[in-house]
C-alpha cells in the first residue's frame, strides 16, 4: 500500500506484505461520529440530506490533567475510502477543529442543539475507541466501533468502518493557497514554537505529541490506510482498547436518550 508523494508518504508493506512494527502511540480514548441534518430535509434518505459530520475524539486523562473534547467537521461529509492503491487527490479528505472542549456540557449544548428548527440536533452515527499512533514517517489515527455493534446504512453513508485507519497530516497555517485545500476562514492561533514545527513543509504528521490538532481551527488531511484490526495489529503491531460496557455515549456525555434521534446509533439506520 502506498500514498500520495505529495504527503511524501513511503510504501507501507514490502512485497511479500510485511511492514515494520515499530510503532508509538501518541494518544488514545475514545471517539464518536455525529451527523446533522440539511435545514429542508424532511427525511434523511442519504448523505445528500446531512449538512455536517462530526467527529469528536476524547483523551484518555493524563496525569493531573483534566479531560478534553476535539471536535472535527469532516469534509465531504464521510471518512474516506479505504483503498489498497494509491490515494487520489479526491480521497485525501480536508477536516478542521471545529472546537476544543473542556467541558462536556458545552460540547453537548454545541451538538444537540436545534440550531434552525426543532428536530435539528446532531445525530449520533458511533461510538468506539481509538488510538493515535507515531509509524514510520507518519501517524495513523486508527478505531474500532462499539455501537452500533455492526455497520449499518447510515455508517456506509458517512464511510464509518467497523475497524480501520487513517493516515492523518496536518496543514500547515502559513501556507494555505499551496496546500490546495480549503480554509476554514479563521487560522489557528499557534505559538510561535509550535508553528516551528512545520519547518517549510506543506504538511506535516503528528510527531511526539498531539500539540498540533489541539488548536481549534487547526486543519488536517485523512487518507485512509488499513481496514480490520487483524490488519491494523499486523501493521502497525498494536490492539486498539476493545469495546466495553461502560464506554457508551449517554453515559459519557451524560445525554438522555429521549434527547435526540438514536436509530443509527442503535440500529444503523438513518433517521
Amino acid at each position: 500500500m502506498k500514498y500520495c508523494d505529495e504527503l511524501d508518504m513511503e510504501q507501507q508493506h514490502n512485497s511479500n506484505g510485511n511492514s515494520s512494527n515499530e510503532a508509538t502511540i501518541l494518544e488514545q480514548g475514545d471517539i464518536y461520529f455525529f451527523y446533522r441534518p440539511k435545514k429542508n430535509a424532511q427525511e434523511v434518505k442519504g448523505i445528500e440530506d446531512v449538512r455536517r459530520f462530526f467527529m469528536v475524539t476524547a483523551p484518555e486523562n493524563e496525569k493531573n490533567k483534566s479531560r478534553f473534547y476535539r471536535l472535527f467537521v469532516i469534509g465531504k461529509k464521510s471518512l474516506p475510502e479505504i483503498r489498497t492503491s494509491e490515494a487520489r487527490a479526491s480521497e485525501r479528505y480536508w477536516a478542521r477543529v471545529g472546537g476544543i472542549f473542556e467541558d462536556q456540557n458545552d460540547l453537548i449544548r454545541d451538538l444537540f442543539s436545534d440550531e434552525f428548527r426543532k428536530g435539528d440536533v446532531a445525530r449520533p452515527a458511533g461510538v468506539g475507541k481509538y488510538v493515535l499512533v507515531r509509524h514510520q514517517n507518519h501517524t495513523e489515527l486508527a478505531y474500532i466501533l462499539e455501537l452500533p455493534e455492526e455497520p449499518g446504512e447510515a455508517q456506509k453513508e458517512l464511510g464509518i468502518e467497523k475497524e480501520a485507519s487513517y493516515i492523518i497530516s496536518v496543514i500547515n497555517p502559513t501556507k494555505p493557497t499551496s496546500s490546495g485545500y480549503p480554509s476554514s476562514g479563521e487560522s489557528p492561533k499557534y505559538p510561535e514554537e509550535i508553528l516551528k514545527e512545520f519547518e517549510n513543509d506543506n504538511f506535516v504528521p503528528l510527531k511526539r505529541n498531539t500539540k498540533l490538532i489541539d488548536f481549534q481551527d487547526a486543519q488536517i488531511i485523512l487518507i485512509g490506510a488499513r481496514e480490520g484490526k487483524d490488519t491494523i495489529k499486523r501493521d502497525l503491531g498494536i490492539s486498539i482498547g476493545e469495546p466495553i460496557v461502560d464506554s457508551d455515549i449517554f453515559d459519557k456525555l451524560k445525554v438522555r436518550m429521549n434527547h435526540f434521534p438514536t436509530k443509527p446509533l442503535t440500529e444503523g439506520k438513518l433517521e
